[in-house]
């Protein structure tokens, strides 16, 4: 039963979008977001709630929302609109909006147990975690394997198959 799930969240993403709204294009994220707190293993955070925060793209939130009846870790998930990355350090998740900068914090080792995704170009590479990009009309992941390790947490191999490995940039 949960393999047909995964399977069809991820079935979904590869929807074309190339004639479609952004609005799927949304959707199909929201269902990423979610669908990683079952993928990806958390070091134990002292928190009341699952926290999924959000800096930037209004619209993307109020699809969020009905997650709040869900739980991550066995714990109510909790929506949060940042509006300052500074108020990211309590967030499980933290989903940053292709129009927002990229924070210097991002590749500092400061986001300790905290999956960082973005629809940035080259997010992956350049320090996040998880990158959604567009790839012939289909929403596709990019893991950096390296942040996950510096930053605690685990990725199931489950969501490794459908993602593609990136490293990141090189200081030399």
């Amino acid at each position: 039963m949960l393999l047909r799930r995964i399977v069809l969240v991820f079935c979904i993403s590869s929807l074309a979008l190339a004639n479609s709204q952004p609005a799927l294009e949304y959707k199909i994220k929201a269902a990423y977001l979610y669908n990683f707190t079952k993928f990806i293993t958390w070091p134990e955070k002292h928190s009341e709630t699952f926290n999924l925060c959000i800096f930037g793209a209004d619209q993307f939130l109020a699809l969020l929302k009905p997650l709040e009846q869900r739980t991550a870790l066995g714990k109510p998930i909790r929506l949060q609109r940042l509006d300052t990355i500074d108020q990211a350090k309590m967030c499980h998740i933290l989903y940053m909006d292709d129009g927002e900068p990229l924070p210097a914090f991002l590749t500092d080792g400061s986001l300790d147990g905290i999956l960082t995704v973005s629809s940035q170009p080259f997010f992956a590479q350049r320090g996040g975690m998880i990158g959604f990009i567009l790839r012939d009309g289909r929403i596709k992941l990019q893991v950096n394997l390296e942040e996950f390790k510096k930053n605690g947490l685990k990725i199931s191999a489950k969501l490794m198959e459908v993602a593609e490995l990136v490293e990141g940039e090189s200081d030399d």
